[in-house]
């Protein structure tokens, strides 16, 4: 049967309701005719039939269709997923937790990997400098690199990632400020039954920042609290002039311009919202 045939179905002929042609459902779904009818024949998403044989695809079809769409998209076989939608067990929810899972696996190995490497450039590059032309020790240095890219796996004992916490004494102000003025992206906020905000976090590209209540009884208190500040966040950005001329914009306070520091980075300054000093910065050159 070719493509056009099918397009010129009239939805729902011959089957006593609505339906979509299998031209309309790709426009739809942004799949192509070809996927769909590859879909058909594997016997992962099979139409009706009109009493002419045309293909009509349902409600229920496109549910399937949208669930195989993400399915695909978190790069699981057409295979799999067969059997996973013809699970009864099988939920969305659950299907989005694995894939959070592997997904947070990836990162950790490929920012392990990251840091490796870059903590062995500087090696690299002081061994060709003292070799010159010697093929030879560029042998060694590409064996030395192979064993650091095949080394991925990451040790159940190993530390994985930071997370930085800060106190707030006003957590929900905090957490907007952070949010609307310096553009963090936002995370979850909760709050206990009253409807007072007892934990919040907010995010960057590579982590989480958590907002902590006060809590004497571990020592932690708000830096406009304690009047100073005994640390403070230094956060990469892609465009720091950028990313400082927005701060200002939304009524930000900086405290110094983005400049060039001799450590490698142009940055600027800025007050959080209790009073401590954060620091935006991109590596000179570019990320």
């Amino acid at each position: 049967m070719s493509e056009q045939a099918d397009d010129g179905v009239a939805p729902g002929e011959g089957t006593g309701g609505a339906g979509w042609r299998v031209g309309d459902l790709a426009a739809l779904t942004g799949l192509t005719v070809r996927t769909l009818h590859h879909y058909d024949d594997v016997g992962l998403l099979r139409p009706d039939r009109t009493a002419a044989g045309h293909r009509v695809y349902r409600r229920a079809h496109l549910e399937r269709l949208y669930r195989i769409s993400v399915l695909r998209r978190f790069g699981v076989s057409l295979d799999d997923i067969a059997a996973a939608l013809d699970d009864p067990g099988w939920t969305l929810d659950g299907a989005l937790r694995t894939h959070l899972v592997e997904l947070e696996d990836q990162v950790l190995r490929m920012e392990r990997l990251l840091h490796r490497l870059a903590a062995t450039r500087p090696d690299v590059a002081a061994d060709g400098a003292a070799r010159g032309d010697d093929v030879a020790g560029d042998v060694d240095v590409c064996r030395r690199l192979l064993a650091l890219l095949e080394d991925t796996a990451v040790a159940s004992t190993e530390p994985l990632r930071r997370v930085a916490v800060l106190v707030y004494a006003d957590l929900e102000a905090a957490h907007r400020h952070l949010v609307e003025v310096f553009g963090l992206e936002p995370g979850p906020v909760h709050r206990d039954d009253a409807g007072t905000v007892v934990h919040g976090e907010v995010r960057t590209a590579d982590g989480i920042v958590m907002l902590h209540r006060v809590a004497p009884e571990w020592r932690l208190v708000s830096p406009a609290t304690l009047g100073a500040a005994t640390g403070m966040l230094v956060v990469t950005v892609r465009d720091v002039d950028a990313h400082h001329a927005a701060v200002v914009a939304r009524g930000g306070t900086v405290t110094y311009p983005p400049t060039d520091q001799p450590y490698g980075v142009r940055e600027y300054g800025a007050i959080g919202p209790e009073g401590e000093p954060w620091s935006f910065w991109s590596p000179l050159g570019g990320t």
